[in-house]
């Protein structure tokens, strides 16, 4: 009765190291590659990430600004990657829906729409967590491509 309460143990305690050590360390490092090769053919910086710079998240589509050099770094969910100029992006818009009923999460799905010059991909969508966020960097938007 003890061996097979003991073998289940084990096993649960080798899927928690699994996935909460073994699997975030390794798509951190693959991240960190990612960049690392997006900066050394580019001629840009975006690794170490600065979280000033990074728009977005890694569950879905972020950005990665290098303003010194000019280009930027499409992210797709942590696992793509695409350097661009800042030229790349024709526009873009904040946008949102308002929920009338009020309460604490008034601004839902907030994002920026971006329109390129990319016949394969006219649109980018990156989220953001809030409206007051999605202001702020609309506002370092303007001051990196005017």
């Amino acid at each position: 009765m003890e061996i097979p309460l003991l073998l289940a143990l084990a096993v649960v305690l080798v899927l928690f190291y699994w996935a909460w050590i073994a699997l975030p360390r390794s798509i951190q490092t693959g991240r960190e590659q990612l960049l690392r090769a997006q900066g050394q053919a580019s001629g840009a910086i975006f690794f170490p990430v600065d979280p000033l710079r990074m728009l977005g998240d890694w569950d879905g589509t972020c950005i990665l600004f290098d303003p010194d050099a000019r280009k930027a770094c499409i992210v797709v969910r942590g696992k793509k990657a695409r350097t661009v100029d800042f030229e790349y992006f024709n526009t873009w818009q904040l946008k949102w829906i308002e929920d009338l009923g009020g309460g604490p999460w008034r601004y839902k799905h907030v994002h920026f729409l971006f329109e390129t010059s990319d016949f394969e991909r006219p649109a980018i969508r990156v989220a953001v967590p809030s409206k007051s966020d999605g202001e702020a960097w609309n506002a370092k938007l303007s001051i990196l491509m005017p």
